[in-house]
């Protein structure tokens, strides 16, 4: 199993292995990966701007790193919550800081990720195939109960949002998921950032979106 097949079974156990690849300028306006820099401010006000006045209280985002491979000090950048901690199992994966095994106690089970994957070998291949089989059908073709939100298809990149059906204890479980993937054309490997939110954060999808719209790559870590 891959690294990043992990984080999506780990995110949920109904989702499978999420994949990722080099972006370019263009592309990091739509779930990217840029060359290098920091994470403009603006942009980080822009995703603070997207959370709707009940959430402004329980979460707040910043400039930020995620660690993908620390022995390699590979991460990267990217506006993420202020005072989320890394994952406990999952290197690339954010949580709040009262998560435990069952969730947050304030936002439900919660957690950002982001990262990127070969789906195998680390070839070119055809990247919005394999990312819909792997990543996206689930939700489309009804595996996972609930509806799209949202599901928009670029030539080199793909940003779904779907709402779960409630189970028996909804208090407990994802509400919304949120998942951004990009490439480039001859690519060996594709990036992913993506949100699963608790019943209590359903109302931040359109940030987490908006956060995962820009993602810089960062091979020297934090």
């Amino acid at each position: 199993m891959t690294r990043l097949a992990c984080i999506a079974l780990g995110l949920a156990a109904a989702t499978a292995a999420a994949a990722c690849g080099k972006g370019d300028g263009k592309e990091a306006a739509k779930g990217g990966v840029g060359a290098g820099g920091d994470v403009p401010a603006d942009f980080v006000a822009s995703v603070n701007a997207a959370l709707p006045a009940d959430l402004k209280d329980k979460i707040q985002f910043e400039a930020g790193h995620v660690i993908e491979n620390e022995k390699h000090q590979r991460g990267f950048k990217a506006a993420v919550p202020k005072g989320w901690k890394a994952g406990r199992f999952i290197p690339g994966t954010l949580e709040p800081p009262d998560a435990d095994s069952f969730g947050s106690k304030t936002l439900g089970k919660t957690q950002m990720a982001i990262g990127r994957n070969c789906d195998g070998t680390c070839e070119k291949k055809d990247w919005a195939t394999i990312s819909d089989k792997v990543l996206y059908k689930q939700f489309t073709s009804g595996q996972v109960e609930g509806k799209v939100l949202k599901d928009e298809k670029r030539p080199n990149g793909r940003t779904l949002v779907f709402e779960r059906k409630p189970g028996m204890f909804p208090e407990r479980d994802i509400a919304i998921h949120v998942y951004t993937s990009w490439w480039e054309p001859d690519a060996t490997e594709y990036y992913t950032c993506s949100a699963e939110l608790g019943a209590p954060m359903k109302g931040a999808a359109a940030a987490f979106e908006q956060a995962c719209s820009k993602v810089i790559k960062d091979p020297a870590g934090p």
